[in-house]
């Protein structure tokens, strides 16, 4: 399999830059708005989608979504924002973005951890990027052709989105990659008439000689001129986290906290220090101040040095006692009682792990 295939089949690839040329010459941006990519790989493609329209009068603000660290550091150069995350930890404001670039890898999204069944991205990305996309927003959504044939996928898309138009990239990359774009602006209002004509046509998209026939390669929409407008909007998102919180934010929080200094010094190794007793320990004595944990650590020093565990141990032992009443009959009573119990080991300098107790 060529290399591109391999990389389909890893579930992500980049769209490649000769039909990012052709994506931007479908685009006419009314002004400044925020453009979206919740799966941007490096985010390539939406900077090269933008990089003709902004201007003084017309500020694009890009965002970018993206779960491998590897490419989301490379985006984080390229675009505005870029968030390092799934997009199903993110928070985005609803109905803010002008422009929604939807790319999503092409593999199967699983619904939890006791769930059999999985969904695959393509639908799922569908669904639940176009609630940031705003009213008359401008979604293109780029997917293998036959994925179109998705009943789910077909319908959603013959349901909210007007002015519509389904292309196949052209003829230099379609063979590789089976690419199909589908581009189209967000219905407005709650009530939402039903497209059967594309519905119908979607479905057939199954067949790959269907789409040869009846899907026209992109450049031939750009030759005729055919556009597509990105209405203006905010320049800014008010709402952009991940509900995942980053553990390297908190490393040197962490370092620096009381509670962690406490267990610096409660987890090192001690020195034993019985200062000068008024009588000579004994060994019961010596044994209780080790399982009670008072000198655990290091005693002694060069050839005599030893690493002291003392523990107390503490089991219930049951017992049962049978009382017989003046009738005749027993009654049978459970006592549970305490008994201590010490444990110390010796770790010699030979390495010999010793059981004192």
């Amino acid at each position: 399999m060529s290399h591109v295939g391999n990389k389909i089949r890893a579930g992500f690839f980049a769209t490649p830059e000769r039909q990012g040329e052709y994506f931007a010459h479908l685009l006419e941006v009314e002004g400044s708005g925020v453009w979206l990519d919740p799966t941007c790989g490096e985010g390539e493609i939406l900077k090269q989608l933008t990089a003709a329209f902004q201007k003084e009068d017309c500020r694009i603000t890009t965002y970018g979504v993206e779960l491998d660290k590897g490419r989301a550091d490379k985006a984080k150069s390229v675009l505005d924002h870029t968030i390092n995350a799934p997009i199903e930890s993110m928070v985005i404001q609803n109905e803010a973005v002008s422009f929604l670039y939807l790319n999503p890898p092409y593999d199967f999204t699983m619904k939890g951890i006791d769930d059999e069944s999985a969904d695959r991205k393509e639908w799922t990305e569908l669904y639940r990027n176009t609630k940031y996309l705003k009213e008359q927003g401008l979604i293109m959504y780029v997917i293998p052709s036959y994925r179109y044939s998705d009943k789910r996928i077909a319908r959603f898309l013959a349901t909210h989105f007007y002015n519509v138009g389904m292309m196949r990239f052209s003829d230099d990359d379609y063979d590789d990659f089976r690419q199909c774009i589908f581009i189209g602006n967000k219905k407005t209002g709650k009530h939402k008439e039903f497209n059967q004509k594309l519905f119908d046509f979607l479905i057939q998209m199954e067949s790959d000689e269907f789409v040869m026939e009846n899907v026209t390669p992109v450049d031939r929409f750009v030759a005729a001129n055919k556009k597509w407008s990105v209405p203006a909007g905010v320049e800014k998102l008010r709402t952009f986290y991940t509900k995942l919180a980053n553990k390297s934010d908190f490393v040197e929080g962490i370092r620096k906290s009381k509670g962690f200094q406490a267990f610096k010094n409660r987890s090192k190794p001690r020195q034993l220090d019985i200062g000068n007793p008024i009588l000579p320990l004994n060994v019961g004595q010596l044994a209780l101040l080790l399982a009670s944990g008072a000198v655990n650590g290091e005693i002694g020093e060069g050839d005599n040095y030893h690493l002291v565990q003392g523990l107390e141990l503490v089991k219930k032992i049951p017992s049962e006692e049978k009382k017989v009443h003046d009738n005749g009959s027993v009654t049978t009573i459970t006592k549970i009682r305490t008994r201590r119990e010490v444990s110390v080991k010796v770790i010699t300098p030979q390495g010999k792990i010793l059981k004192l107790v």
